[in-house]
Parts: C-alpha cells; structure tokens; sequence
C-alpha cells in the first residue's frame, strides 16, 4: 500500500475525508494527518507519504508554502491541493508550485479516486528497475541469470543458502501486501495485478502470522509454499505460490499454504480424456462430474481447471476441418474469463451436452472476402486489447469454427499466428524506442501474463525481450 498524509486546520475535514474514500481499494492508506502546514512539515519528513492531500488556506504555513518547502527540501511525494475555493488562481498557484492536482471540498469520491488511480500509475513507475528486471532473472534458466538472482538477494539481505532459506509467496489482485517496514524482502510485479514477493522465511513466517483481514483488502488470493534453499528452484517456487493464490477461483480460500494434499490427482482427468477420445457419452458425464466434485474440494487447482478446459474445447471441435483456437493461455486470463471454476465447469457441460447431440451449425454467409474485411480491419485496430475467436464471432454474428477457417484462408495464417505477429511487433517497436519496463510493454502489447509474453517472443524471435532490448 502507498501511503497518504492529510493536511488541513480542520480536523472534521480530515475526518470527512478519510471517510469519503475506500483508500485501500486503490492501493493507498492514510497513515497521518496534520492540523498545520508546520506540524505537516516535520511529521512528513518522518512518515514519508508517497502522496498529501492539503488545504491551501492554513494559519502559519500555507498549503502552496508547504508544497514548496517539501519540493525544496527534496521531497518527492505528489501533492494534490484541496480547497473551498473555486478560484482558477489557487488552482494555477498550485501546479506552478507542482501539484499532482487540484480538487474542491466537500470532496467528490468520483474525483478523488480518479486522481489516486493516476497517482498509482506514477508511483509503480518510480519503482526500483532492478526490482522491475528481477522477472528477467526469474524467467531465464541459465548460469549468468542465477548468479544475478543471487546477488540481488544478498544485496537485500537475503541469504538463500541458510538454515532458514528463501518463502516466496504470490498475491492475485490490485493492491500489494504492506512490506513496507520489511527491508529484506524483494516485490517483483509479474504481470497486471500480481505480485511475488522474496524474502527470509522467517519473515515471511511473522508476516502470514500477523495478517489481517484489512492486510487483504485489493488481494483476491494469496499463496505460498516451502521453504526453499537454491537459486534454481526459485521459478518453480515461484509458480507454486502462484497456483496456490488461485485456489479463490478454485475453492473460495484467499490465503492456501503449501501442503502433502497438494499431490497432484490426474486420475479422473485421464479417465475423462479417455472417454472423450472414445466418444462414450456415459462415461464422459460421470468424469467430468467427477471432476467437478474434485474442484469443489480444493482436491484440484487452476493448473487441471486450465487442462481442463483445452480438453473439452479440443473434444468440441475435433473433427473440424480447422481446430478451435480458443486463446485461452494463463491463469489469468482464465480466472477472468470466467470468475470462479464452477462457472467454468457449468459452461463446459453446455458444451458437451451440445456436441454429443450433434447440434447442428449455425448457416454462415458464404461470402468469405467480403465478410472478411471487417474482421481483419477490426483486429488491427484492437489487437492489443482482450480478443478472442469467440468474442469476434459473437460480435460478427459469425460460427466460431468458420470464423477460424475463414481467418486461415484468407490470411494464410491462424487467428492466433496474426494476433502475436501484430503483438510482437508492437512490443519490438517499444523495446527499442522506450526505457518502459518490459512487463509494461508486454501488458501494452496485449499480454496480462509477464511469463507467457517473454516465452512466446523468445520462441518466435529467438531471444529474449531483455535481450532484444540490448541488441544482445
């Protein structure tokens, strides 16, 4: 959580607007407040907010006086000015003296919220970069990469080698857990609302003891798993954790720790492949109910949910002329697809049901070029945001399957070829012309999942994004 510090001569003020506000929601808490532009002066070099809301008409040191003297004073936190007075003067006066912004009491939460989403947006930008690059570190599997990993350990304090070794938990959701007290400890962004955290296990016992149910606000998951004591199982760690924090999409819990029940149960996920593949009805209602009973008890985890999935929409459209391309490639895009794996489960079953009564295709227009543009043009203007088959052929009122057919004739490639094709080069584009962080560009480009992005641009340009970056 970021930190904000309230500053205002009325103290029924602060309290109006500490309450106005769901601060945690946008990854913020308010951790002071000062009823004076001097008592905020010295209470904000000790607290050291990430943002301040103050009053410009104060006793003694005005609001615009208490800006300058923190910006002179080297202080870097974003300042936005609140005030009874709607004069564009006060407004002016304070962006001249560098306010993030300028709003009018009694406070709007529309408003305020729309700054502190913006405010967050600079705040993750001025993150450390060799906190952001450690997702390089984490993804490569060679030599050079785990001898960085484990010095930027060191360099933090931690020792993976000791008798304790490295806890490595993962949250899913907008906000972070609150590590700032915590020195030792490493925060790597692994892609749009996910986070990895490195550090001692002891501490990262202490913290998990002493967690609150307010400690959670803006995470929808948190896992973690054993302690671990060499460089090269950190990624496996990593991803470990990662299934764990999935088990609200799975069973509800928000915070699942490591266990022995964690042994994989691919027995009924085999049965229910075999049955598809032989086509018995029967026999594929009773595994997929089964399945659906073992994902309600937490007995499976995202991991099978995603296996799942492909083995049903593989069964769906197996003697297709064309196989479906469903673009369904991580976790996330799976927990947001759907919400929670019931839902998931429930339109599986609509699926099957409808193939096994050999339900009939929807008549498409034969029209192929014609009905093609459209769709082409409306991919190279939305590449980067979240499309699938699916969606366009809901949008084009067109069947999937012929849509994907269609996509292969006329364009000599599959939907999901064109998309990275268009993606890649967009990403290459920033590579080059920015300094962004590579986990940036890989959201931009249309990729929620880090791991995935750098996977997939390693497999079709050869190297990796940081590498391509260095011209290594």
């Amino acid at each position: 959580m970021y930190k904000v510090f309230l500053v205002d001569d009325e103290e029924l003020v602060i309290k109006s607007l500490i309450k106005s506000v769901n601060w945690g929601h946008y990854g913020f808490e308010v951790v002071g407040y000062a009823l004076s532009g001097n008592d905020a002066f010295e209470a904000i070099g000790h607290v050291k907010p990430s943002i301040v809301f103050t009053d410009i008409r104060m006793p003694g040191m005005s609001g615009l006086e208490l800006i300058k003297n923190l910006k002179d004073a080297g202080d870097s936190a974003l300042h936005i000015v609140i005030s009874g007075y709607a004069e564009f003067a006060f407004a002016q006066k304070a962006m001249n003296y560098g306010a993030f912004g300028y709003c009018l009491k009694p406070f709007d939460e529309a408003e305020i919220s729309a700054f502190l989403i913006k405010a967050k947006a600079i705040l993750e930008k001025r993150e450390p970069s060799d906190r952001i690059e450690l997702i390089d570190l984490l993804e490569e599997d060679d030599e050079r990469s785990g001898r960085a990993l484990e010095q930027a350990l060191q360099s933090a304090g931690i020792d993976i080698g000791s008798e304790q070794g490295l806890g490595i938990a993962v949250s899913i959701g907008p906000s972070k857990l609150r590590l700032d007290d915590w020195r030792s400890c490493i925060i790597v962004r692994m892609g749009f609302a996910k986070y990895a955290y490195l550090l001692r296990m002891g501490d990262l016992r202490r913290l998990l003891t002493g967690l609150q149910e307010s400690d959670l606000e803006g995470i929808k998951g948190l896992g973690y798993g054993e302690a671990i004591h060499r460089v090269d199982r950190i990624r496996d760690a990593v991803h470990v954790a990662e299934i764990l924090a999935y088990r609200y999409f799975t069973t509800g819990d928000r915070v699942s720790a490591q266990t022995e029940e964690d042994q994989e149960r691919t027995y009924a996920i085999k049965k229910l492949e075999e049955a598809l593949n032989r086509e018995d009805g029967g026999l594929i209602h009773k595994w997929f109910d089964e399945l659906g009973s073992l994902f309600a008890s937490g007995q499976l985890n995202i991991k099978h949910a995603l296996i799942v999935y492909h083995l049903v929409h593989s069964f769906c459209y197996r003697h297709e002329e064309e196989v479906y391309e469903d673009f369904v490639y991580s976790f996330d895009r799976l927990a947001r697809l759907y919400g929670t794996v019931r839902d998931m489960m429930q339109e599986l079953k609509g699926m099957l049901e409808e193939k096994l009564a050999g339900a009939q295709e929807r008549v498409v227009s034969k029209a192929q070029n014609r009905t093609f543009k459209p769709i082409i043009h409306y991919i190279n203007e939305h590449y980067r945001e979240d499309i699938s088959i699916p969606a366009m052929s809901r949008m084009f009122n067109i069947n999937a399957n012929y849509m994907s057919q269609l996509f292969k004739k006329e364009a000599g490639m599959t939907f999901t070829e064109y998309v990275t094709s268009l993606r890649l080069e967009h990403a290459c584009k920033l590579l080059t012309a920015t300094d962004d962080p590579i986990n940036e560009i890989a959201e931009r480009s249309g990729y929620d999942d880090y791991f995935y992005f750098s996977r997939i641009f390693k497999k079709i340009k050869g190297i990796t994004p940081s590498a391509y970056r260095t011209g290594r």
